[in-house]
């Protein structure tokens, strides 16, 4: 065997093992029904928290006389505000209601509708209002996002306990589907929630004053703290990267962390919103400037190929590849090159995207780029107008982008060279024979 061969040999091993390990941690990721509906509960709400947070963002950038002219329209200003406090202001009544179902669905219940309204009433009644009059705003926005999800979880898991043992009122054969239905989880419901209700009230007697100051203080905040900073971002994109290198979408990968980075964007909007300083860094447009073109960081790698590669084959692929990459659809560079499970490509597949973490943090640490409002463009959205529309200084953010860009086509250009000297090599081999 020569030497090359060997190479090759190790190299495929190696692939082999990344393979062997990374599949059956996918799995079991995604054998956990929770994460699962976490992620489509987040991914629901998209729609309502992308209204939501341009309704922040045109109420509240300051470019050129904007403001000056907006304050003349006051009915404008008001009506911004108005979509942003009835969406992101109470975005934990958003997320106990459709978390509820989507993992009473993922339980396998029968009727997952029946989850919601127990959920989002237990959600209140943890809640202190003021009796009459008033149901604070504090814990219906970002700081009772942790609850909302606690909630979900245990108010679904204990409708479970109660219909997989039948504890509930059975109805005479006739009676129509939705009235028997109702009745059905009567028993729960005079379980369920009257427990909530004296926990919430217990609660109100401790020194935190509420269930959800419990939660902030004791789970959100210190998880927050530590989940955004540079290193755990750092494990968080690698993870979601290396997944996708083996094959499985890297999403699959990054429901642990969705409820930090959610939790941190409404929190981004809120300071945002009151015009207080912005106190995160990996929240909101950040990750636009990481996966430039998708997994992998390959819009910078499909622009060089584009413009210099020689052989027919990676012509051809940065022709398909090009217009999907511009749109952070990174498959067809991915598949074409192939990139995925390629381990000549493993360094300027994750050094790609390590440097644009680096260079976009230290970008925005030391005040030449503005941090992020907290508004999250689609992550199908060009790179660099995702900053445009989301960093507190938008041009700059722009600009920080496309010198990304041009950084990542030169840490893939040596790599993309060789793989098109051999491509050229090998058509003209089969061309002279």
């Amino acid at each position: 065997m020569s030497v090359k061969e060997e190479k090759v040999s190790v190299m495929e091993r190696f692939a082999d093992k990344v393979g062997d390990i990374m599949g059956p941690l996918a799995e079991k990721i995604q054998s956990i029904n929770f994460l699962m509906a976490l992620t489509e509960g987040m991914q629901a709400l998209l729609p309502i928290t992308m209204v939501g947070a341009f309704g922040c963002l045109l109420a509240f950038i300051d470019v050129g006389g904007y403001q000056a002219w907006l304050g003349t329209h006051p009915q404008l200003m008001t009506f911004f505000m108005t979509l942003q406090v009835c969406t992101l202001s109470i975005y934990s009544v958003y997320v106990v209601i459709f978390l509820s179902y989507a993992y009473a669905k993922k339980l396998g219940f029968e009727d997952p509708i029946m989850a919601p309204p127990f959920a989002f009433a237990c959600f209140i009644l943890l809640t202190p209002v003021q009796l009459y009059a008033a149901i604070p705003m504090q814990w219906l926005g970002h700081a009772g996002l942790f609850s909302a999800m606690i909630v979900s979880f245990v108010v679904v898991r204990a409708l479970k306990f109660f219909l997989d043992r039948h504890i509930t009122i059975k109805m005479p054969a006739g009676v129509p589907h939705f009235v028997e239905k109702g009745f059905e989880v009567m028993i729960p419901a005079f379980v369920i929630l009257p427990i909530a209700g004296a926990i919430g009230v217990l609660c109100q007697q401790t020194s935190f004053g509420s269930f959800h100051n419990i939660i902030y203080g004791v789970i959100q905040a210190p998880l927050k703290s530590v989940g955004l900073t540079l290193p755990v971002y750092i494990l968080y994109e690698l993870l979601g990267n290396l997944a996708m290198f083996c094959g499985i979408h890297g999403s699959t990968m990054s429901a642990w962390y969705s409820p930090i980075l959610s939790a941190g964007n409404q929190e981004q909007l809120a300071a945002f919103a009151a015009r207080e300083a912005l106190p995160h860094i990996f929240v909101g447009c950040f990750e636009n400037s990481v996966l430039i073109g998708g997994y992998g960081a390959t819009l910078g790698a499909c622009i060089f190929m584009f413009f210099f590669a020689k052989s027919k084959r990676y012509k051809q692929v940065s022709r398909v590849a090009i217009v999907p990459q511009c749109f952070n659809i990174g498959e067809p560079f991915l598949f074409g090159v192939p990139a995925m499970l390629n381990p000549y490509l493993v360094i300027p597949y994750f050094g790609g995207v390590i440097v644009n973490i680096l260079v976009s943090y230290v970008c925005i640490a030391t005040g030449l780029v503005g941090r992020p409002t907290g508004v999250s463009a689609p992550w199908t959205i060009v790179a660099w107008v995702g900053y445009l529309l989301g960093c507190s200084t938008p041009i700059r953010g722009a600009i920080m982008q496309w010198a990304l860009i041009i950084v990542d086509a030169l840490i893939w250009a040596p790599f993309i060279i060789s793989l098109d000297k051999k491509a050229l090599a090998e058509e003209k081999e089969a061309e002279q024979a």
